[in-house]
Formats: C-alpha cells, sequence, structure tokens
C-alpha cells in the first residue's frame, strides 16, 4: 500500500485577494464573498462570511491579497483536487467541499451520495485543496 504523505497547517492569520475596487482598512472586518472567493470589508451583503479583521490599509484591483488575522485559529488540511468540471476553485472558498476519495476532495456532491469534507480554505495548483474539517458540518 502507498502512503500518504499528510500535510496540515495552524492558520491565526491569511492572505485573500481583495476584491476590485474595495477598500482594507487595518482594524476592519474582513468577510469572504462566497460568491467569489474575494475578501471584501463588511457590509450589507447575503453572501458575505466575516473571517476577521484587516492588518493592512489597501485598495483592490482584483488581484492584490490583503493580509487578514483571523477571529479564531483554524487547523487546515491539504488534498488533492478533483478533475474538471468537478474540482474546487477559488469561488468555492468558505464553501464545503465533498469526499471523493481518501486523499481527494471535490466541488461536487455527486447527486447526494458524497460526505462532506468540510469547508474549503484555499485552492492552489501544487500543493491541492486547503479544508477545515473539524467542525460538524451539516
Amino acid at each position: 500500500m502507498a502512503e500518504r504523505t499528510t500535510r496540515s497547517s495552524d492558520w491565526s492569520y491569511a492572505e485573500f485577494v481583495l476584491a476590485n475596487a474595495e477598500v482594507a482598512e487595518k482594524g476592519h472586518m474582513a468577510c469572504i464573498d462566497t460568491a467569489t472567493g474575494e475578501v471584501k470589508p463588511g457590509q450589507e451583503s447575503t453572501t458575505l462570511v466575516p473571517v476577521g479583521y484587516f492588518e493592512e490599509n489597501l485598495i483592490g484591483d482584483g488581484s492584490k491579497k490583503v493580509r487578514v488575522r483571523l477571529f479564531k485559529e483554524k487547523r487546515l488540511h491539504w488534498w488533492e483536487n478533483d478533475t474538471n468540471p468537478d474540482d474546487v476553485v477559488a469561488a468555492d472558498i468558505m464553501k464545503v467541499c465533498y469526499i471523493k476519495d481518501s486523499k481527494t476532495v471535490s466541488a461536487s456532491d455527486a447527486a447526494g451520495t458524497r460526505s462532506v469534507a468540510g469547508i474549503v480554505w484555499g485552492v492552489h495548483s501544487t500543493h491541492g485543496v486547503l479544508v477545515e474539517m473539524e467542525e460538524p458540518w451539516s
């Protein structure tokens, strides 16, 4: 049997892409927009999830990353990403992903046959998908 190396990280800070034309102000609420996976300051919206405080002042252009101090330290785990069209993408940040197999997570629940793996915190072309798995997902 092949042994898989496990990779996990404890995050108390994170960097996220600041949405175009949004203004991050140090100490203000930082939220992930579940529609895009980008970070925005707290504002009226039905798609924002508050995650922490901005650590710097910055105006977003849709590609600049801004540092955020998380409300609570997170234990996150790297998993392999499913293949297209079921791969997890940046717009899936703060959304649930699903267990495909013992080493892979997917954006698709395959017609209701897959269990929730956890919440997506990051997607990387080399490392895979960064997932928070310790919470009881419903």
